[in-house]
């Protein structure tokens, strides 16, 4: 390590910074990938859902009779 230290100029904490910022860079990323499945799931339940509470509106051809005027 000592070598590494003179040949670079870096001391150590700058070496220990890069490994704990490639340590939460890797654990960021296997939190986005266990977390994406879930997201998805819950994207497709949600459509499900709003697709349960659209309400068909049939459209008639015939016209309904006219109700008597109350006059």
């Amino acid at each position: 390590m000592k070598d590494k230290l003179v040949k670079t100029g870096h001391k150590k904490l700058y070496y220990r910074f890069l490994g704990t910022l490639r340590g939460m860079g890797f654990s960021l990323l296997a939190i986005i990938a266990l977390a994406s499945p879930v997201f998805i799931a819950v994207g497709i339940s949600a459509q499900a859902a709003h697709a349960d509470t659209v309400q068909v509106v049939e459209v008639s051809s015939e016209e309904e009779p006219a109700a008597p005027n109350a006059e």
